[in-house]
């Protein structure tokens, strides 16, 4: 009943919801899982600045075994600079990370707008970390349709 009411509120299939332990541990499986099966697509990475030690985590290690973690530029309000991070997609990108909502300033990022650029790039998967969003903002705001891996 719970995992039907979970797929009915983020408009996905029941078979998409799975459970851990807690917000490190979807991250971790989240974040690796793609960068470990895809490596052979590509090694790079992008996040942002203001993440979440739990994607910091997994991306460091990640790091020390060969991927590069680039940085999206933000513009003047926080968020993502939609231009510039379309500029920084090349084919070696196989995975974009970046959170939903900052736990700590509550800034929001494009989360629909950066899943649209990243349809561009079929080699390259869309995480977010929606933990900030679910219940505290609508969630139009944090639309899944463009986003392959979603935690919350």
């Amino acid at each position: 009943s719970a995992t039907n009411q979970i797929a009915e509120l983020l408009k996905i299939k029941t078979s998409e919801v799975i459970y851990t332990s807690g917000s490190s541990e979807s991250n971790n499986l989240a974040i690796k899982g793609i960068a470990l099966k895809y490596q052979n697509r590509g090694k790079k990475i992008i996040t942002t600045e203001l993440e979440h030690s739990s994607i910091y985590g997994p991306l460091g290690y990640l790091q020390k075994s060969g991927f590069e973690i680039l940085f999206a530029p933000l513009d003047e309000f926080g968020r993502v600079d939609l231009e510039k991070l379309d500029d920084l997609i090349d084919d070696e990108v196989i995975l974009v990370s970046i959170s939903a909502v900052n736990s700590e300033l509550g800034l929001w990022q494009p989360i629909a707008e950066i899943g649209k650029i990243l349809k561009k790039y079929p080699k390259c998967f869309f995480h977010t970390d929606m933990t900030q969003c679910i219940g505290k903002m609508p969630l139009v705001k944090c639309n899944l349709e463009n986003v392959d891996l979603a935690k919350s």
